[in-house]
């Protein structure tokens, strides 16, 4: 099958919508559909969310990736080609007929490429460690110009930190020991993990309140009481993102710095030549 017409519900509707309010410096975002999961990934692959099709909501059975910001509408048409892919979006407005034509072929990594790393990612996830819950009423306690959020475990209490590098100021939120947060599953400590605080707000956007399981390089989170939707975050470094997708080829950055030193000897040889003949 190379070819399939879908009509979103309202559910798909708010998925993609949401996809589409995860810009981030004008920079959209992907959205990835594969069998019975839509993907979104964020631009920089510092976050992967999963979607998880329910029983009354038709597969995708063919593949298909577009850019989220390409979104038009929730009756859309795509196909694979020998050029490519292409995806239709139909709208229907006061007599008249809009069609939205997207070209698709040139998208790397595809479905099937986030599928699989999803799939490696979530392997790695062990809630016998540490598991807790957050809610949508920590978002507010958050500076949004603080691009970074912390969360550790001291003496086994949950904290989020914020901290402004310039000034030195730190924000520091507390989960009250009582009502939803009893469930946690703490250890004594935790060392901090850091996260965009963009990436960690907009999680509360979908679902109120959340459970997270961190993992060795990436915080993995889910719906605490459905199976419909989890999701991986990168954790960050030094201010760097550690992509969850680590495209691009490593022989050819070897070959690159074997040329840059080969250059260097090269332009090193060259100095001595100059000196000897002086």
């Amino acid at each position: 099958m190379n070819k399939q017409s879908v009509k979103a519900n309202k559910r798909i509707e708010g998925v993609f919508a949401q996809a589409v309010a995860m810009d981030n410096r004008g920079i959209k975002n992907m959205i990835h559909c594969i069998g019975e999961n839509i993907y979104v990934v964020n631009f920089d692959y510092s976050m992967i969310l999963r979607f998880s099709l329910r029983q009354n909501e038709a597969r995708f059975e063919v593949p298909i990736s577009f850019n989220a910001n390409e979104y038009d509408s929730p009756n859309f048409a795509f196909e694979l080609k020998d050029t490519g892919g292409e995806i239709i979006f139909h709208t229907v407005d006061k007599g008249y007929t809009r069609k939205k034509i997207c070209q698709t072929g040139s998208i790397t990594p595809g479905a099937k490429d986030i599928r699989k790393l999803y799939k490696k990612l979530k392997e790695k996830v062990d809630t016998t460690f540490c598991l807790f819950y957050l809610s949508e009423e920590c978002v507010p306690l958050l500076e949004d110009d603080m691009s970074h959020v912390e969360i550790s475990v001291e003496s086994s209490r949950l904290i989020l930190r914020q901290r402004n590098i310039y000034t030195g100021t730190i924000v520091e939120i507390e989960p009250s020991e009582t009502g939803f947060f009893t469930v946690n599953k703490l250890p004594k400590n935790m060392p901090p993990i850091a996260l965009k605080t963009k990436d960690f707000t907009s999680l509360f956007n979908i679902q109120k309140s959340l459970a997270f399981v961190p993992a060795e390089d990436f915080l993995y989170v889910k719906d605490p009481q459905k199976n419909d939707f989890d999701g991986v975050l990168a954790l960050c470094k030094y201010d760097m993102i550690i992509d969850l997708y680590k495209g691009g080829n490593n022989d050819g950055g070897k070959e690159s710095e074997a040329r840059s030193s080969e250059q260097k000897a090269n332009r090193s040889a060259s100095k001595r030549a100059t000196r000897t003949r002086k």
